[in-house]
């Protein structure tokens, strides 16, 4: 059975249409790059669905992914090699449960150790549905002429020409954000791949927990949570003051 009818059937279960968005996605990106490149919680999130779907006797057909690994979960960048090289910091918020959903973005540029660059924009997101408005005070009236993702990327994407890497705390969610995005748009993805502040954080100071205000508390960092740019810059001079600890700055 393909995506659409897996989407029928979970309506007629009484899933909502949030859910039923969120399965296609998922099914869609999981047949194209292969579970592999999900987030684990992703795959369980799919499982969960599959297995509602199995009960009722439905079973989606598998598909060979045409690639193993996408670009932007690719291995082998490590945050303890990092001295002098450019890497964006990245930070979504999102409308609702849909990763496509992003209605605001924020890139923060580093080279040789010196945040150069700083964009923050508003994005129309492709329902206006405004489910996390608590969390970071944005609403459809904000972002009703904003441009779409697929209209502001192309004018984004320079920010990370050069760059070796994307750092994001908890890195999974924001490739998944800008995956879905880009999938939606019909534009191709950063090729970079991701380094986790969630796991530098850990790496370097044994921080526990590692939700994004514990670790600004322990390096003494302003934040405003939930406003990208403040996010964004948080990730930034986390991995900053990480690889200072690793390569202290020439004297």
């Amino acid at each position: 059975m393909n995506a659409s009818k897996g989407c029928d059937q979970l309506r007629a279960l009484g899933w909502a249409e949030v859910d039923v968005r969120r399965f296609e996605e998922l099914w869609r990106y999981r047949s194209r790059w292969g579970a592999i490149n999900l987030a684990p919680e992703e795959r369980q999130w799919l499982r969960k669905a599959e297995a509602a779907l199995s009960r009722q006797g439905v079973r989606m057909a598998p598909t060979q992914p045409t690639l193993q690994r996408s670009p932007s979960q690719s291995k082998g960048t490590s945050w303890r090699d990092v001295q002098h090289d450019c890497f964006v910091a990245l930070d979504f918020e999102t409308a609702d449960q849909g990763r496509d959903s992003a209605c605001s973005v924020a890139l923060v540029r580093v080279e040789k150790r010196i945040i150069v660059h700083r964009e923050h924009r508003l994005i129309r997101p492709p329902r206006r549905d405004f489910v996390f408005t608590s969390i970071h005070g944005i609403s459809w009236s904000q972002v009703a002429n904003a441009p779409t993702f697929g209209e502001l990327w192309p004018e984004l994407a320079s920010c990370l020409d050069g760059v070796r890497f994307i750092a994001a705390h908890n890195a999974s969610f924001d490739a998944s954000v800008m995956r879905a995005c880009c999938d939606h748009a019909a534009v191709a993805p950063p090729t970079q791949p991701y380094v986790c502040t969630v796991q530098v954080a850990r790496q370097a100071w044994n921080l526990r927990p590692t939700k994004l205000p514990d670790v600004c508390r322990h390096l003494g960092l302003d934040l405003k949570h939930h406003d990208a740019l403040s996010d964004a810059e948080a990730c930034a001079r986390i991995l900053l003051a990480a690889i200072s600890e690793t390569h202290p700055p020439d004297r």
